[in-house]
């Protein structure tokens, strides 16, 4: 088995400043366009105001995970870093969210479970944002 490393990116346009947009449609075309079989990909944001993470992509938990970045986060709030920038809420949620998720690939699809998505969290939009992908694997 000859093993491959393979680079690629999608981009996303988001259309509101703080959401969460399901790509995993976008990432699994992209595997099936590099001809991916079983490995890993990493799937990266390498943007400080945004997020990758894993969940349902229920309309309702969409707007939640935005409600938690408005609460916690709060926008507008008397961060230091709003002292440069209006957006130190879209650096605190993308600190705790992470920037990147490690996802099994079988048979050139993402091995996700019955109702996992990949989620791009979006928290100083709107914006194009870059998905950075890495695929290892035959």
């Amino acid at each position: 088995m000859e093993l491959r490393i393979l680079h690629g990116e999608i981009r996303v346009s988001t259309r509101r400043r703080i959401e969460a947009v399901d790509v995993t449609r976008e990432v699994e075309r992209w595997l099936s366009e590099v001809g991916a079989g079983d490995g890993i990909l990493v799937v990266r944001v390498p943007h400080t105001t945004a997020a990758v993470t894993i969940n349902e992509a229920e309309p309702g938990l969409l707007e939640d995970i935005v409600r938690v970045i408005e609460e916690y986060f709060r926008p507008g709030g008397d961060w230091m870093h709003n002292r440069i920038d209006n957006n130190a809420h879209a650096h605190l949620a993308a600190s705790f969210m992470g920037d990147s998720r490690v996802i099994p690939v079988r048979g050139g699809r993402p091995a996700l479970g019955t109702w996992q998505r990949i989620l791009l969290v979006e928290g100083d939009g709107p914006r194009s944002r870059r998905i950075q992908l890495t695929y290892i694997g035959s």
